[in-house]
């Protein structure tokens, strides 16, 4: 039985590990799930930062991406897709960014060339294959653990309700999609290369009032 409260790692990525890393999509390049998204901190050193997409959604008529809310809580603009819009966590783990980059559905970088269209929003069984991409590890599948599994993140930071995958992840990740074929699940929280951890795309959904573009 796989356990209900487990620790997890945060995956965005800071200055330490940026000289490795993609580079952000080009200017007026349309943003997919699991693309890099690029930001700056105001801070002392200006310090870059970096996530990954997650889906595209609408909300009243305008186009979103999701990605995850620890990404999104230092309210910061993202180079080349919008204006940073809100953010969720802890407990949940999810944000959204206005995005000037896209049209059509909500597609995933595949990073083999080609993209998935993600046509609706789904619950995984446990047991089933999944697969998540990143600007990280890129596209990489596994078998979802659980269901409802709460991650402790440390200083008192949780996310409860994620679903849990034996899919590795790396810093950058964050906030990219876990989905199979046509079908999203959720956007990543956290993890390691061992287990990694999503929140639920359909939950997500319903508090904006949203679908999927």
């Amino acid at each position: 039985m796989f356990r209900r409260s487990l620790a997890g790692v945060l995956l965005s990525l800071t200055a330490a590990a940026v000289a490795a890393s993609p580079p952000a999509s080009a200017a007026g390049a349309a943003v997919h799930g699991g693309d890099a998204m690029y930001t700056v901190s105001p801070g002392p050193g200006r310090e870059p930062y970096y996530c990954s997409a997650g889906f595209a959604i609408l909300v009243k008529g305008v186009r979103y991406l999701l990605t995850a809310g620890h990404c999104t809580e230092h309210g910061l603009d993202w180079k080349d897709i919008g204006r940073n819009v809100d953010s969720h966590f802890p407990v949940t783990d999810y944000g959204r960014v206005e995005d000037l980059s896209g049209s059509g559905h909500s597609r995933v970088d595949r990073y083999d060339g080609s993209t998935q269209p993600i046509l609706r929003a789904g619950t995984p069984q446990v047991g089933q294959v999944g697969c998540k991409s990143g600007m990280t590890t890129k596209k990489t599948c596994g078998d979802v653990l659980g269901l409802n599994q709460t991650v402790n993140y440390g200083n008192g930071k949780q996310v409860v309700g994620t679903i849990a995958t034996d899919i590795p992840v790396g810093a950058g990740d964050s906030g990219g999609p876990l989905f199979y074929a046509g079908v999203g699940y959720g956007v990543l929280s956290g993890g390691n290369n061992q287990v990694s951890f999503f929140q639920p795309l359909p939950a997500v959904l319903a508090a904006y009032g949203a679908t999927l573009a």
